[in-house]
């Protein structure tokens, strides 16, 4: 049974028992980091399909960090996703996973039954020379035969990160004799469901003996078979090789590589706005790197990395780390950092040195590149070495990769969802950018409603409520290379230093299935409220819910004559902690009313003052505030206070 009908069976139930109501994860209807729109350059795809290549045929898809797609020197024709987030511990850094999305990340079918597999995804090889193969003597060629032991290997997983393959999917592998024309399938495995310990990738060798191959233009391919109405029935696909000489016990890899993207040099988020960052806050104090030793012996490797500012300018010259103490670095299978064991040098920790990023101020815009490297004696497979992340600062706040691998949701109408955010300056909240993942459940979640909040800190957690927008409606950006929609306040929030709570409440009882990475794990500053109070999340992971920072209010239009009678009334300090001094124009002698009220309208403090009269706020918690002043002849404009202690 599918994960959608379990989902269904339990929004009926929580019609009549929505005590159950829980925060909860699913699959995704479409993938927001594939390009909607595909340039195709037909010269280079000519080449591709008529062009054979010559063994060894290899591909780790280490490249996941430069593109989403299967290169074209090895592949013709894919709808697989080659990515670093959907794998758990993975051969080398990279896997191509396939599930029902076509190349543009939408579904085959989005009306395709639940219980129905159908063809979804495949990954065509180019042709290659089975024939022959060049020699040292350009004008001669060594002619294959089934004594040159050739075989293709590759690993597999099911599920990963994302979600199981039921018994009806499956996954297959095919040949294709070129003289006859047909594809003969070779290999198959179907679907389950692998148990919460079992994160391995099995390997598979298919020997090619049949003589019906051994000619110029063989190809092989990977295709499965799932629902093809979104993210589901995942399979990961890393490693695969073809060469001759491939004997049965030919199973060492020799070959170290890193595993997945190196974690953030930031400690608490993946971006921030670089108006924001102070190194002694925002720095961490260390980095992780997950590698992957597949020799069967420890290895001395060599780690360093080098940060680029911009496109060229070096801020930080390579740094050598030297190689990792004794036993050195073991193989995988013995200890690996998913076994529990030991060994530390499969997940390192190395400490940032100097100042990686300068303390100057730049736009909010500019961006690092962090070029990892690692260099293993022997090792015969140098692409995967290799592994880039651009640390980015921007004008909004995540803590998330930039890519979800499920989603998130509540669906219990007036759910609340809410981050933390911490601002080391003052600053201005103007929008919010949020990633939903409307495309399976259409009309039910784009016809819903919600409202961005924002929320006080009482002690690490969500305080009363001091901003509430309109409501708005989920929007989904089908047009274009992994864009979120952004969501802008009805008006700028001025927010003083201090932690604050930002997020979302429902008016709905549909799942929002907002995008979750799973690859990075801020659960600690994710809170939910189904139940009138505040839970910390239990499940690991980032939810995308970035607030974008830094606008002003437009300048009110008005009058010259207006404009002298609607002085600003001038309140400092503010932000404020427990005392304020309001001054107002014209006749300063003159008592006036001061009402505060919250940004939802109620009033919380009233005294008639004068000009310049000092008043005790100290009874007031955290938050954003409006102060409002009434006299016979005052009309001053209303203005924000914010508290912040």
């Amino acid at each position: 049974m599918k994960f959608y009908k379990y989902t269904v069976i339990l929004i009926a139930l929580l019609i009549s028992i929505n005590h159950y109501a829980q925060e909860q994860l699913r699959p995704l209807g479409g993938n927001g980091n594939l390009p909607k729109t595909i340039t195709t350059n037909s010269t280079v795809k000519k080449v591709a399909t008529t062009t054979s290549i010559y063994l060894p045929f290899f591909d780790d898809f280490s490249y996941s960090y430069k593109s989403p797609y299967p290169s074209v020197n090895n592949w013709v024709d894919s709808n697989v996703y080659v990515n670093s987030g959907f794998a758990i511990a993975p051969i080398s850094l990279g896997v191509a996973t396939f599930d029902g999305l076509n190349k543009k990340g939408y579904p085959y079918n989005l009306n395709a039954a639940v219980n129905v597999s159908a063809s979804a995804d495949t990954l065509k090889s180019k042709s290659i020379h089975l024939d022959s193969i060049p020699t040292a003597n350009p004008l001669v060629y060594k002619k294959y035969s089934p004594s040159d032991s050739i075989a293709l290997t590759f690993y597999y997983q099911a599920e990963g990160f994302g979600e199981a393959p039921e018994p009806n999917d499956s996954l297959c592998l095919d040949f294709f004799k070129p003289k006859l024309n047909q594809w003969m399938k070779v290999w198959g495995k179907a679907g389950y469901n692998p148990s919460a310990t079992d994160t391995n990738f099995y390997r598979v060798k298919i020997g090619i003996v049949d003589t019906a191959y051994f000619h110029d233009g063989f190809q092989f391919r990977f295709r499965n078979k799932g629902t093809t109405s979104g993210s589901l029935d995942h399979w990961n696909i890393d490693y695969i090789q073809v060469k001759d000489q491939y004997y049965y016990d030919d199973t060492l890899l020799n070959d170290a590589s890193f595993a997945y993207k190196p974690s953030s040099f930031l400690k608490n988020y993946s971006v921030i706005p670089y108006r924001q960052y102070n190194q002694s806050l925002e720095l961490a104090t260390g980095f992780t790197n997950f590698l992957r030793n597949n020799f069967n012996i420890a290895k001395f490797s060599v780690y360093n990395y080098t940060i680029t500012q911009g496109p060229s300018q070096i801020l930080v010259p390579t740094d050598v780390y030297g190689t990792f103490p004794n036993p050195g670095f073991l193989p995988f299978e013995n200890n690996g950092y998913y076994s529990g064991g030991s060994n530390s040098a499969a997940r390192p920790i190395f400490s940032p040195t100097g100042t990686p990023f300068p303390t100057a101020p730049f736009t909010d815009s500019t961006y690092f590149t962090i070029k990892h490297s690692l260099t293993t004696p022997a090792d015969v497979k140098n692409d995967n070495d290799t592994v880039v992340h651009i640390q980015r600062f921007s004008n909004y706040y995540a803590y998330d990769d930039g890519s979800a691998e499920q989603g998130y949701y509540l669906n219990t109408y007036g759910a609340k969802i809410a981050l933390r955010y911490t601002l080391n300056v003052a600053d201005t909240l103007k929008s919010v950018r949020i990633y939903f993942d409307p495309i399976t459940q259409g009309g039910l979640i784009l016809n819903s409603t919600f409202r961005i909040n924002v929320w006080s800190n009482n002690g690490g957690s969500p305080g009363s409520v001091i901003y509430k927008d309109s409501l708005m409606y989920p929007e989904y950006e089908s047009g274009s290379y992994n864009m979120i929609p952004t969501y802008s306040l009805t008006s700028c929030l001025p927010l003083g230093v201090g932690s604050y709570f930002i997020g979302i409440q429902q008016t709905t009882n549909q799942p929002l299935n907002i995008g979750f990475d799973r690859n990075t794990n801020h659960k600690n500053s994710l809170y939910y409220n189904i139940s009138g109070s505040w839970s910390q999340s239990s499940i690991n992971g980032s939810l995308m819910i970035n607030p974008v920072m830094g606008c002003v209010d437009p300048p009110i239009i008005i009058g010259v004559a207006e404009h002298t009678k609607n002085n600003l009334a001038k309140i400092f300090p503010n932000p404020a902690q427990d005392m304020i001094t309001v001054s107002y124009p014209g006749n300063q002698l003159e008592p006036s009313e001061l009402e505060i009220t919250t940004a939802l309208g109620q009033t919380v403090f009233t005294k008639s003052i004068t000009s310049n009269e000092q008043i005790d706020i100290s009874n007031l918690s955290n938050g954003l505030y409006f102060i409002h002043l009434k006299g016979n002849s005052l009309n001053v404009s209303s203005q924000k206070l914010i508290i912040s202690r």
